[in-house]
């Protein structure tokens, strides 16, 4: 069984940056705002967590600047659909394609000034490795570090939010009407501004679980897409928390698998392209039954 043990903790592992990204999504979509440039705010987190863990020689810093970098980044879609009322999906579009020229221009300069050292981040370590050797439970939360436990303690805490704090209920009416939330006296704009602010550091934290925990490392675009994915995972779990989380650990799972399967020639192609194309399907399979804030995706 150990083959098990090792695979539910790699899919945890793995899912760790989805799960990030598929809350701080989560939180803005209740919010009423949908933003595809998700996949740009991990980038910057991962760039920007990565550059601090490399000069502090801290993943902890480098961790905490990569949830800054994202959060900052997310400033400018506030501004651009609360202050211009730009289209949220052009907006995150062009987010995307900024975030991507921007990250990889850094990287080249970052890369021609120290041409001759390695640029690496130290690697986070697991939390209690003691409690490995325990069946199934010991390899898929014993072996994590604390950004994965992190993400699995937000999950519950954005839950309570959502249900049973004053905020979370005025967030929720924002999201299904915000003209009836304004004539209520809550500060729509306001409200919106700091969903964007815990989406883009959440975002932005699980862009730097890529660079400072698990690989230690940057490459250019390496996000690969997750963000998209985690955007599907919040329409695949019916935007509620549990759901969004069971999505993001089943993606994490196929790609567990896309690199686990052997495979060989046209194979390749197919065993790389698992994961999206689960995606793909969930978002067709619940194009049908759509349980979407009312007000998603308008401007007020």
């Amino acid at each position: 069984m150990n083959w098990i043990d090792s695979a539910i903790g790699a899919s945890m592992r793995i899912g760790t940056p989805l799960l990030f990204a598929g809350m701080g999504e989560l939180i803005l979509e209740r919010a009423g705002m949908i933003n595809i440039g998700i996949e740009g705010v991990m980038l910057c987190g991962a760039f920007g967590g990565f550059y601090a863990g490399w000069a502090s020689h801290s993943p902890v810093i480098g961790a905490l600047v990569g949830a800054m970098s994202g959060a900052a980044f997310m400033l400018i879609y506030a501004g651009m659909t609360q202050k211009i009322r730009a289209d949220q999906i052009v907006t995150g579009m062009a987010m995307n394609l900024i975030a991507a020229g921007v990250t990889s221009t850094a990287y080249d300069a970052l890369s021609a000034a120290h041409p001759t050292k390695m640029i690496s981040v130290p690697r986070w370590t697991a939390v209690w490795s003691q409690g490995k050797d325990l069946p199934i439970i010991g390899p898929a939360l014993f072996e994590q570090t604390s950004l994965t436990w992190i993400a699995l303690l937000s999950v519950p805490l954005i839950g309570w939010y959502f249900a049973k704090t004053e905020r979370g209920l005025e967030l929720r009416a924002v999201g299904e009407n915000p003209a009836a939330a304004q004539a209520a006296g809550i500060n729509v704009a306001a409200a919106r501004v700091k969903a964007c602010l815990a989406s883009g550091a959440l975002c932005g934290l699980g862009g730097a679980f890529l660079t400072v925990s698990q690989t230690s490392s940057y490459a250019p675009n390496c996000t690969s897409g997750r963000g998209f994915i985690a955007l599907a995972a919040v329409v695949l779990g019916g935007h509620r928390t549990l759901g969004t989380t069971a999505a993001c650990l089943v993606f994490g799972a196929t790609f567990y698998l896309r690199d686990a399967i052997p495979s060989s020639g046209s194979v390749v192609e197919l065993v790389g392209i698992l994961p999206y194309a689960l995606a793909l399907a969930a978002l067709c399979w619940k194009f049908k039954s759509n349980t979407a804030p009312a007000g998603l995706g308008q401007n007020f």
